[in-house]
């Protein structure tokens, strides 16, 4: 499959350019053995990001909404990550099998989709991946900051109201642990993910 470059214009980071030639089994192989350099599965996804939609219209006859599309896409990085890899080994196949079970299992409700947000989010679910494995390494008041913060668009003062409930804390400690925790969230980062998308 040919990842487009208007959808993705990571395509064109030093980086990705020179995977774009390895085939499919390969680039797994490579994100298998080196988990730590996002690029192989960066590749992989850009090739077919577009494919778990074309099966759930064209097998399911639905239309998957955007968070259950990233979602599957979590599950497909995740039980890629571990198969074992065989020679004969096709990876169009092996994700439709996985489609299939995530579409089957999950019982997806269907939702209306802006195309141009879609394009947009679904750009950065490479990242957004490795963000989400990692938020497990912070503490938890870390998490709970950084989470309330940046997803839930708290203030820092409703944090602070919502912390001091259950301890003692201040707003400049919040600062400081949302500063840390953001810190080593990127530290956490395969070097290459952010260097490609930040």
């Amino acid at each position: 499959m040919t990842p487009d470059s208007d959808v993705f214009p990571e395509l064109n980071h030093e980086l990705i350019k020179p995977l774009q030639d390895i085939d499919d089994l390969k680039l797994w192989a490579l994100w298998q053995e080196y988990p730590h350099q996002a690029r192989y599965l960066m590749m992989l996804f850009f090739r077919y990001a577009d494919y778990p939609q074309k099966i759930a219209q064209n097998v399911h006859n639905i239309k998957i909404s955007l968070p259950y599309f990233e979602s599957l896409w979590f599950f497909l990085f995740d039980r890629i990550s571990s198969y074992n890899i065989e020679k004969d080994s096709l990876f169009s196949k092996i994700i439709t099998e996985y489609i299939n079970e995530f579409l089957t299992d999950e019982k997806v409700i269907v939702t209306s989709t802006n195309k141009v947000n879609y394009e947009q989010e679904i750009r950065f679910l490479p990242l957004k991946y490795y963000l989400q494995k990692n938020l497990d390494k912070l503490s938890n008041l870390e998490r709970l900051i950084l989470v309330t913060k940046d997803k839930f668009n708290w203030e820092e003062e409703k944090i602070l109201q919502y912390l001091q409930q259950k301890q003692t804390i201040t707003l400049p400690e919040i600062k400081a642990y949302y500063t840390q925790a953001h810190s080593r969230l990127l530290n956490f980062l395969p070097i290459d993910i952010v260097s490609i998308y930040l």
